[in-house]
């Protein structure tokens, strides 16, 4: 897997692409930012309109509906522009930052890599809702595949809908193949009686409280867990853990783990004025940083 420098940066501002976007990316923002507000003016000035018409007291109700309902589609649409300012530079410093690593990123429309196995031991069947988004993945001379890409998981309860996660998820094949499967979720209090999966045990690390307050683990081996789920590894889990919940899984050939993190690999705010290079720089960094966990990761848990 490749690490990436100060010199990838510098050369990926120089590319054709991407350095045209740095070029017209302010432009395109100053432009993007007068069509938002001059929409949602308009979008405010129908809303009014509307309540105002419907204001007697039988249809006073419906009239705050209809004009709520004109905001938020009228700011959605009042959005656009922005998010398409943004894309523009997003999108080809994500592709050329990945060609020149060897990687191959996918904005959206994928299968996430090993998640389909993972979901119902970490997240239940009882999602409502799951989007996932720019995926880099790859594959080491060894050929074994590893993925990183962001996920959205929502679930939704009567009138409310809950997001049960939204982050980072690291996906790939282990060097070492055989046993059965190891599930790491979140401490879930006094709901840890519920397993993820049937005939699995609860796996306990006495020995390590700080681990034991945060996680639970579970396998239908326990020894070979305690032996996989190591000192590293668990060191690995709470310092991420810092940042938001931790889920991982271990099967037979591959392993994954989700973080729970702000949506990364963006361009920033387009309501902000952000010079090219550094919206580049930011994108540049995350990228590093999520090949750096996914690295680790790989490493202490094989």
């Amino acid at each position: 897997m490749i690490e990436y420098g100060d010199e990838h940066f510098r050369e990926l501002c120089r590319a054709g692409r991407v350095a045209i976007e740095i070029s017209t990316i302010e432009d395109r923002r100053k432009d993007a930012v007068h069509k938002f507000w001059l929409t949602f003016l308009i979008v405010i000035a129908l809303a009014a309109t509307i309540l105002w018409f419907l204001s007697g007291a039988g249809t006073l109700g419906f009239g705050i509906a209809a004009a709520i309902i004109i905001l938020v589609f009228g700011g959605i649409l009042a959005a656009l522009p922005l998010g398409k300012a943004g894309k523009a530079l997003k999108l080809p410093v994500l592709e050329t930052l990945a060609e020149k690593g060897g990687l191959t990123y996918m904005e959206t429309g994928f299968d996430p890599p090993v998640y389909p196995e993972a979901r119902k031991a970490l997240f239940g069947n009882w999602l409502s809702s799951q989007t996932f988004s720019d995926l880099f993945h790859g594959t080491e001379e060894d050929g074994k595949r590893f993925a990183l890409y962001e996920g959205n998981l929502t679930r939704r309860q009567g009138k409310n809908t809950h997001t049960i996660f939204s982050g980072q998820m690291y996906a790939w094949q282990r060097r070492a193949k055989g046993g059965g499967e190891i599930v790491i979720v979140p401490d879930r209090g006094l709901f840890n009686f519920f397993k993820p999966l049937g005939g699995m045990e609860r796996v306990r690390f006495e020995n390590d409280p700080d681990f034991e307050k945060k996680f639970e683990v579970y396998a239908y081996e326990p020894q070979q867990a305690m032996m996989i789920v190591g000192a590293d590894v668990r060191r690995l889990l709470l310092e991420l853990r810092q940042a938001g919940r931790v889920f991982g899984y271990v099967g037979a050939e591959d392993a994954f783990v989700a973080v729970t993190g702000k949506n990364k690999f963006e361009a920033g705010s387009m309501f902000r004025a952000v010079s090219g290079e550094e919206r580049v720089r930011a994108m540049f960094d995350d990228v590093c940083a999520g090949l750096a966990t996914l690295k680790r990761l790989r490493a202490a848990l094989g």
